[in-house]
């Protein structure tokens, strides 16, 4: 039987690695042979740009040794994954966090992470949509490499002429050159927003990702601030309606013109 306190900590790790690492893991723990000691057992663990959870199983394998088989340890780790999965495909919602942790007994995850881990397994297309964006080189880095795989890239983005010095800097600053040239990049025009009364327009505000078949809904722009510093909240949904709802709401935005598409 599993110890209580090992049996949390396996709970914790599903909640927070990306499925498809943690079964590449689990293969790797369930073919060891039973001679092998902890620490050749973690060096031999796949690559993952994780490194919460990386550290996670390492120490939960350092705990089994002795006490339980490896192969016994992947079996139950794969049961308490299953049934993690199961759970968010019939809740189809996720809460997302940055800054102070929640309690503890609600399941969350880190906002960045969960955009990493998503851009890393895109295989089709990727829609973000930001106010601002700043310091983002792991985000960009993932981008780069979902767009020399394949995978359609678009962003919609803030830029400061557009919004009338309400944004310091052009989010597009903080994309590469690669992106620039490859992805599709649109923004909301002066011409098309309503004022106030002070003559302010309004503000290109939302912040989503949608990401093939799931959509991140946040309060995080894309700056380091709101990756680390920041208290900020949001779902990941993977409801296929909702995302389609996105997806054509944007669509019918561009088709409109009240996006337009910059050009390098």
């Amino acid at each position: 039987m599993i110890p209580l306190n090992l049996a949390s900590d396996i709970d914790e790790l599903v909640q927070r690695a990306h499925c498809q690492w943690l079964q590449a893991a689990c293969a790797v723990m369930g073919a060891a042979s039973e001679s092998i000691d902890a620490e050749a057992l973690i060096a031999t663990l796949p690559p993952t740009n994780n490194a919460g959870a990386a550290h996670a199983l390492a120490s939960i394998i350092r705990r089994s040794e002795g006490t339980l088989a490896w192969r016994g340890l992947s079996a139950s780790i794969q049961v308490c994954s299953f049934s993690f999965a199961r759970w968010k495909r019939e809740q189809h919602v996720e809460l997302l966090w940055t800054g102070p942790a929640p309690a503890s007994q609600i399941p969350a995850r880190r906002i960045d992470q969960v955009l990493y881990d998503l851009i890393a397994a895109a295989g089709k297309d990727i829609l973000l949509v930001t106010f601002a964006a700043y310091k983002i080189s792991r985000l960009t880095d993932g981008l780069a490499a979902a767009i020399n795989r394949g995978v359609k890239v678009r962003l919609v983005l803030e830029f400061e002429e557009a919004s009338l010095g309400q944004l310091s800097m052009d989010a597009l600053n903080a994309f590469p050159s690669i992106l620039k040239e490859k992805a599709k990049i649109y923004y909301w025009p002066l011409e098309k927003r309503e004022k106030n009364v002070f003559g302010n327009p309004g503000k290109l505000h939302a912040k989503a990702a949608v990401i093939d078949e799931q959509v991140v809904l946040s309060s995080a722009n894309l700056t380091e601030d709101a990756f680390s510093r920041n208290l900020e909240l949001g779902l990941l949904l993977s409801n296929s309606e909702i995302v389609e709802r996105i997806k054509a709401h944007f669509e019918s935005l561009r088709s409109g013109g009240t996006l337009k598409r910059w050009k390098c």
